[in-house]
């Protein structure tokens, strides 16, 4: 049968077979024959290719029988007998499966070297779709070009379930979800031999039932750490409202309550004009009250627009005044906060017959100024009156601070079909069982955390369960490989089909994704680069990209006409889109799409690489994270929107271990990916709805290169955090390298950090100082747009950060100075290679001592590289070189990245820096930085430049700080030269990880996280350079002070505000009380005994001495009245020395009647319930019952009083008290005040020569 394994097929589509003495190759379910070259035959392959595919099959076969025979548990040791022999065969005629065969070319013009791997064995055998379980099989030492057999041809590698041990209801429970994947009581109750009650009761309330889920045909239970998880306050809502006529879910109440996330209070929210979650009214409120105007607000949720009559602004003198200015006023800058927009003032007059404008900055600031009042005044207003403080933190809480995070354990997970060689840890295990229970799910798990292993095992898994029928997972080119040969190491009966860099050859592409329909297939494993190729379905694309058009449209309508910057911006993402949608109309439909494969879910390794979503925004020049995105991250969007159609929770999971990798505004496009619909539920799926709520963003105006003012946008900070987060770890596992050290063995850092070592500044490093400084003054006076090849701030903030390293970069000609951070590293890196050469490594999978000695280093730098000396005349790269050659290194020890391109190169490679062949790599953050694992003798990593990101340190220090490496402890090193910025940027680096760390680790009491990504303007980075001024570190911690006192002061006013209210409350608790208390004791004298006997009930001249007979004439006077819907008040009779009284009220016209009983008492009257089924003896029983009451009113009452009493002279001791730390604010204040006064005073005297002179 031909197919694929899953399909009971023995023969799959694609592989090679022998039908006699003739070999075939399976295409459309059919043999064909593969022609080989010869004498007589120019076309097919190679006679000697031929010989080694024939060799290959039986090996092939062989395997498969071992891993079926395991499998059924069935003996396999005639299959290993038949296994080694025909490998050992083929090793005899052809060398190991794995051969490497590697060759070196020198370019004659460059001197570059590079480096080619050919496997000459696996190679003609690529085509096969079992080629990487064949290579698998053995462990191959291109050292020695010899090979080890591995497990399989000796051991068991799959082993059968093992049988469950059932003492308990918990037990069979853990087995049920290993078994299915959920809570089957029915399942439970077969296992145990019981009945279905008997085991519900012995759970208890380690599973609830779902009102939500279940319905009349079907009841669905879930695990506690399931059901009393995610949005919770909804969930009691729920489940309040079942309960009260389903005791099946009287339960369930309790256990939710005592769950509830506790309430934010005021001071914990950041409430912002243009937040989706805030009332029109309260906005309208708050013009009206600060504003003095009355006007009616709209807010479209859909397309996050706040819209009002902005003329109802017209005429008022506040509005170009207190709130406004002359050229902006308050109605525009109330649209301008509400919307998200900056505002721009611009002068035009004519030139040349043609409209001129130019942004007017002193106006600008102005508007800025004012709108920032208009912000500051709604932020201090509204939380100001307590009843609307209680219904905004009301709102709020409702919809932002409804998660509590789930639990996961996959303690329980067996993973049939995986090979017990691969121990999964609990990180592992834990993110299996969420993918599985919950579906989507982002693995931000930290560089070296197995997430390979992981991902394999939870496509596994769900096949098994039935949840994904065909997975497709997209990795990194240089990953391939390794990705399959781990996917297959974990599953070695995986079905898997790898499209590796010929695959997607234009003529083989066809073929490729045919397969890939045709085929059962685990997982079809594929390459960013290749991924781009499958196309989206047109129609459903084309749709996707009507909506983004429309958004754009929508926003130009709002853009001020003003606005030419904002407007000119969204006109080109709107050309970009349409231009999409031109290329959709023309393209070829020649190509199988996504959903004609059958791909129901996504898994994407190294997931950052496609965060730069597009989106719309009212922002101009927004910095950090870019609106106008990736064609890489769009097509990934399309097609996991596609596939989120038919696997609306199951389409997509993203991998990596910088899902952040620079501010935390890249969370927007993060949460489109992976859950879109939890932001429409909030209101935040438009951008600028998404910044009011979690981003405070700052508006500067910078000078640019033109001499012009632009404003640009940036996130100075990020509010109301944990919500954020709390919403993003709903779908995010989150494992961080301190994380991973309690999962895994992991090398100490030595010191404790990363170790920077200073270089000193020579004289002629400063004296390159001051040529920055006079290109930045000179860029700074020209006016207009730099021509071409005029000098730009890019080049000079490139050559300060090459300076830095070496002169030589720059002034070509210049002589090498030994005290270069460049020559402080050769120097260090020959240290560790000279104290390290003797120490020794195993191989971890034979245990043996590698034959050569010496621990191996990294070197990073993403300047100097060997490119650099054909651009600048210079390359630290091949200084490191030669320098470390002459100190004694040899060369075969120093490898560049650059020059290992293709995934067999790369693996070559990484294999001779484990065995000690390499003992020094130089590469890039881009080369080097992600899909290496050469870390077995790491002892050093050097950091010769410092890079742009965060994510660049994560993804470089994770090559050294990773499982397998073999040393306790090792040392990471960062080189600066002293004057210039380069220990400010470390500490910038390490500032921006430390808050993304500490954003994603969950912290529910981080409200607030400064956002310390592109802070600085191009000038102001280029100024830096030019001075080395480390006065900006001292700056920014300065303002992180301040901005824990500001938060400290906030809690302050806070308390205060509760104080206030708790007297009012006291006071009025006192005041109705001591009232309350004088009635009652009226009432208690006044009070005629009924009880037994004495029961007398008097009605105009009647007196009933019996109480059915009371309570009859009664009701019916009562009833009579109701049916007649008689308007009046009437008194019925006394009772006890009271009176007992009727209304009855006609509402709406009489299209509704009302009737009221009470018993008339000293400054109240009571009321008495009326139900439709009262009988006489009731009415009567509840009016007695309201007598009999008195005593216990007087008393809840004086308690009351004295509870109140008791609290008020606390209160009122506090109230009106100062902030403690008052004092240290202002002066932390007025001393970054003077810092920044004292650094503007520096530039103006760098601007002005004579200045700096006369100082």
């Amino acid at each position: 049968m031909v197919g694929t394994a899953a399909e009971g097929a023995t023969i799959k589509e694609g592989s090679y077979v022998l039908l006699g003495l003739d070999l075939m190759q399976v295409v459309d379910g059919q043999p064909v024959p593969v022609p080989v070259k010869s004498a007589s035959c120019k076309e097919g392959i190679f006679a000697k290719h031929a010989r080694i595919i024939r060799g290959l099959i039986p090996i092939r076969d062989a395997v498969r029988s071992v891993l079926r025979a395991q499998e059924a548990n069935e003996p396999w040791g005639q299959a290993q007998l038949r296994l080694r022999a025909a490998y050992q065969g083929f090793v005899r005629q052809f060398g190991p499966i794995n051969q490497a065969r590697i060759t070196t070319r020198t370019d004659d013009e460059t001197g570059e070297v590079s480096e080619t791997v050919r496997r000459p064995n696996l190679a003609p055998f690529l085509d096969d779709p079992d080629c990487w379980l064949v290579a698998s099989i053995e462990d191959y030492d291109e050292d020695t070009d010899t090979a080890r057999q591995g497990p399989i041809f000796t051991q068991r590698v799959i082993h059968p379930p093992v049988e469950p041990v059932i003492s308990s209801a918990a037990d069979a429970l853990a087995v049920t979800l290993h078994e299915v994947g959920h809570v089957d009581l029915d399942r439970i109750a077969e296992l145990l031999g019981r009945p279905r009650a008997e085991v519900l009761a012995e759970l208890g309330d380690a599973v609830f039932l779902n009102p939500a889920l279940t319905t009349e045909a079907m009841e669905v239970w879930e695990t506690a750490d399931a059901y009393l998880s995610g949005p919770v306050r909804t969930k009691l809502a729920a489940a309040e409202a079942v309960a009260v006529t389903d005791p099946r879910y009287g339960r369930n109440v309790p256990a939710l309550r005592a769950v509830q996330p506790e309430d934010l209070k005021p001071s914990d929210i950041t409430a912002r004009l243009g937040a989706p979650w805030m009332p029109a009214d309260v906005v309208e409120a708050f013009v009206a009250e600060q504003m003095g105007v009355t006007v009616q607000i709209r807010h479209t949720v859909e397309i996050a627009s706040w819209s009002f009559n902005i003329h109802a602004f017209a005429g008022l003198a506040a509005a170009t005044s207190e709130w406004g200015t002359e050229r902006r006023h308050a109605g525009h800058l109330l649209d301008d906060a509400l919307n998200a927009v900056i505002p721009q003032i611009f002068d035009t007059w004519i030139e040349d017959g043609k409209e001129r404008r130019e942004l007017n900055p002193a106006e600008t600031e102005a508007a800025k100024e004012k709108l920032a009042k208009i912000k500051t005044a709604f932020e201090r207003w509204v939380w100001q009156d307590a009843d609307r403080a209680d219904r905004l933190s009301r709102i709020y809480n409702d919809r932002f601070n409804n998660l509590v995070p789930r639990t996961f354990d996959g303690g329980h997970l067996q993973l049939p079909g995986a090979s017990g060689v691969i121990q999964m840890r609990g990180h592992q295990k834990r993110v299996i069982w969420r993918v599985i229970s919950t579906g989507s799910t982002y693995i931000a798990h930290a560089v070296g955390a197995g997430k390979t292993f992981s991902m394999a095992a939870a496509i596994m898994e769900q096949r098994r369960l039935g949840l994904v029928t065909k997975a497709m997972m997209v990795v990194p080119g240089h990953c391939l490989a390794q990705a399959s040969r781990e996917f297959l190491l974990l599953y070695p009966n995986a079905q898997i089909l790898v499209a590796d860099e010929t695959n997607f050859a234009k003529e083989k592409r066809q073929r490729f994704l045919a397969r890939a329909a045709t085929g059962t297939w685990d997982c079809i494993i594929i390459t960013h680069s290749a991924f781009k190729f499958i196309p989206a379905p047109a129609q459903f694309e084309k749709g996707l990209i009507d909506a983004q058009i429309q958004s754009y449209v929508d926003l130009l309508e709002r853009v001020d006409s003003d606005d030419r910057i904002t407007r000119k911006r969204l006109e080109r993402l709107k050309e970009r889109m349409e231009a999409k949608l031109e290329a959709l109309a023309t393209r070829k439909d020649d190509m199988l799409t996504i959903g004609e494969i059958g791909v129901d879910q996504l898994v994407v390794d190294e997931a950052q690489e496609f965060r730069k979503l597009s989106f719309a925004t009212n922002m101009a020049s927004l910095k950090g994270i870019s609106p106008d995105g990736s064609q890489r991250a769009w097509d990934l969007y399309a097609k996991s929107r596609f596939i989120a159609q038919t696997q609306p929770a199951r389409n997509l999971i993203l991998a990596s271990g910088t899902p952040i990798t620079n501010t935390m505004g890249e969370m927007f496009s993060l949460q489109r990916f992976m859950q879109p619909d939890a932001l429409a539920e909030r209101g935040l799926h438009e951008f600028d709805a998404w910044a009011s709520t979690f981003g405070d963003t700052v508006t500067e105006l910078e000078l640019q290169p033109s001499g012009n003012y632009q404003p640009v946008t940036r996130f100075a900070n990020f509010v109301n955090v944990a919500d954020l987060i709390a919403m993003f770890r709903s779908v995010a596992d989150v494992v961080s390298k301190t994380d991973l050290r309690g999962y895994a063995k992991l090398p100490e850092v030595r010191t404790g950090k990363r170790q920077i070592l200073t270089s000193p500044a020579s004289a002629d490093f400063k004296a390159y100082q001051r040529v920055l400084a006079k290109r930045i003054d000179a860029i700074k006076e020209r006016k207009g747009k730099p021509n071409k090849g005029d000098d730009i701030l890019l080049s000079v903030i490139t050559d300060g950060r090459h300076a830095a390293i070496d002169l030589r970069f720059v002034l070509p000609g210049c002589d090498n100075e030994p005290g270069t951070k460049l020559n402080n590293l050769v120097r260090n890196v020959h240290r560790v290679w000279e104290e390290t050469r003797e120490n020794t490594y195993r191989n971890p999978l034979t245990g043996e001592t590698y034959p050569i000695p010496g621990a191996a280093q990294m070197v990073f730098s993403d300047l100097g590289t060997e490119n650099a000396a054909a651009t600048r005349g210079f390359s630290a790269y091949e200084w490191i070189r030669s320098e470390l050659i002459r100190l004694g290194v040899p060369a075969s020890e120093i490898a560049f990245m650059q020059h290992y391109k293709k995934s067999a190169a790369k693996q070559g490679l990484f294999n001779d820096v484990n065995n000690g062949r390499v003992r020094i790599l130089l590469g890039s953050t881009q080369t080097m930085g992600t899909g290496v694992n050469a870390q077995q003798s790491l002892a050093a990593l050097h950091h010769l430049d410092v890079p742009w990101l965060p994510s660049d340190i994560e993804q470089r220090e994770g090559r050294i700080e990773r499982q397998g490496n073999q040393h306790e402890a090792i040392d990471i090193y960062a080189y600066a030269t002293l004057g210039s910025v380069d220990a400010t940027n470390w500490q910038l680096l390490e500032r921006k990880a430390r808050f993304i760390e500490a954003a994603l680790g969950g912290d529910r009491s981080i409200r607030r996280l400064e956002d310390v990504a592109d802070t600085a303007s191009q000038f102001a980075m280029a100024k830096a350079l030019a001075s080395g001024d480390q006065r900006l570190m001292q700056k920014a911690g300065l303002e992180a002070e301040l901005a824990r006192l500001e938060r400290l002061r906030a809690a302050h006013f806070d308390d205060q505000h509760a104080i206030r209210r708790q007297i009012n409350a006291a006071r009025s608790t006192i005041a109705r009380a001591v009232t309350r208390i004088g009635q009652i004791e009226q009432d208690i004298a006044a009070r005629v005994s009924t009880r037994g006997e004495a029961f007398r009930f008097t009605a105009g001249e009647k007196m009933f001495e019996d109480r059915k007979t009371a309570g009859g004439s009664l009701l019916s006077r009562i009833r009579l009245t109701e049916r007649a819907r008689q308007v009046g008040q009437w008194t019925l009779g006394t009772l006890g020395g009271f009176e007992v009284k009727m209304e009855g009220r006609s509402r709406f016209g009489g299209e509704s009647y009302d009737l009221e009983v009470w018993i008339e008492r000293t400054g109240m009257e009571q009321p008495v319930r009326l139900d439709g089924d009262l009988t006489p003896l009731g009415l009567i029983s509840r009016l007695e019952y309201a007598l009999d009451r008195f005593e216990v009113e007087l008393t809840e009452e004086r308690r009351s009083l004295t509870e109140a009493e008791a609290r008020l002279p606390g209160y009122e001791r506090r109230v009106g008290e100062t902030f403690g730390l008052q004092d240290e604010l202002e002066a932390k204040a007025a001393e970054l005040k003077a810092l920044e006064a004292d650094l503007t005073a520096n530039d103006n005297r760098d601007a002005d020569p004579a200045a700096e002179q006369a100082a």
